[in-house]
């Protein structure tokens, strides 16, 4: 009999969403763990991560900020044949990340009378502490993507990801809801697909939670989205879930 592959989940500093995400699909996603041997899932068990064991898929969601969850998670990729980042806040440093394009003290003041023992670092994607194998995106994570890709990881292998635009899965493209058509800043031309556009499906403009496509380039609409509602106001918007500094590196390449 073929044994099953070690399949653990792991929570960083992050509000755990993704991992509820996982949750609300029931029986589909409790059906998805019988295929493998459930090593750690704080969410679901109170067992201790074990000192020493061998995972085969490591799904980690949330940012090492804690010096303990940095330690954490260079001990999870050690033990790990395969490490996947699981949403915004673990492959792009999500929301909190908009604290480093702040005035770092004066925002941790704003939050802590106490800063005993309180550290203050820029927050990182996982992918600046250890080697990511696979990144599922979004904020929070689609439940139906992620059983996709877990099936065929929980098999030892990397899931091809199509690169398209959300543009593509949005009803409001070629019409004149359309927010660049509204001269409204909207990053779906540039973001991945995959969320159904469940954004402007509700009314609300792409900001890039799921982050670039490969190989786009993003300068002419970065400069059209200026004129519609100025530097500063994109440069706002970039910010909130962290894919500011992904769009200024992709600036600079020729």
């Amino acid at each position: 009999m073929k044994k099953k592959p070690k399949v653990a989940f792991f929570a960083l500093t992050s509000c755990e969403g993704c991992q509820f995400t996982l949750l609300d699909l029931g029986e589909k996603f409790f059906n998805l763990l019988k295929k493998g041997e459930l090593i750690d899932f704080s969410l679901i068990e109170e067992t201790p991560f074990p000192q020493k064991v061998e995972i085969d898929v490591a799904f980690v969601e949330g940012s090492p900020i804690t010096k303990k969850e940095v330690s954490l998670i260079k001990k999870i990729r050690e033990e790990s044949k395969l490490l996947v980042v699981v949403g915004n806040c673990a492959a792009l440093g999500g929301i909190p990340k908009i604290k480093n394009y702040q005035d770092k003290e004066k925002t941790i003041n704003f939050i802590y009378k106490d800063l005993k023992n309180i550290d203050n670092p820029d927050i990182k994607g996982i992918d600046e502490f250890v080697e990511v194998d696979f990144t599922i995106p979004g904020c929070p994570i689609n439940g139906e993507e992620f059983l996709k890709y877990a099936e065929i990881l929980l098999q030892g292998k990397i899931p091809e990801v199509c690169q398209s635009p959300v543009c593509s899965e949005c009803p409001l493209r070629a019409k004149k809801d359309c927010f660049l058509a509204k001269k409204k800043i909207c990053f779906g031309l540039i973001s991945l697909s995959g969320c159904k556009a469940v954004c402007p499906r509700g009314g609300l403009q792409c900001f890039g939670c799921r982050g670039l496509i490969k190989g786009v380039k993003v300068k002419n609409l970065i400069e059209l989205l200026k004129k519609f509602e100025g530097e500063k106001e994109v440069e706002a918007k970039l910010e909130i879930f962290g894919v500011k500094d992904y769009v200024q590196k992709n600036l600079k390449q020729p």
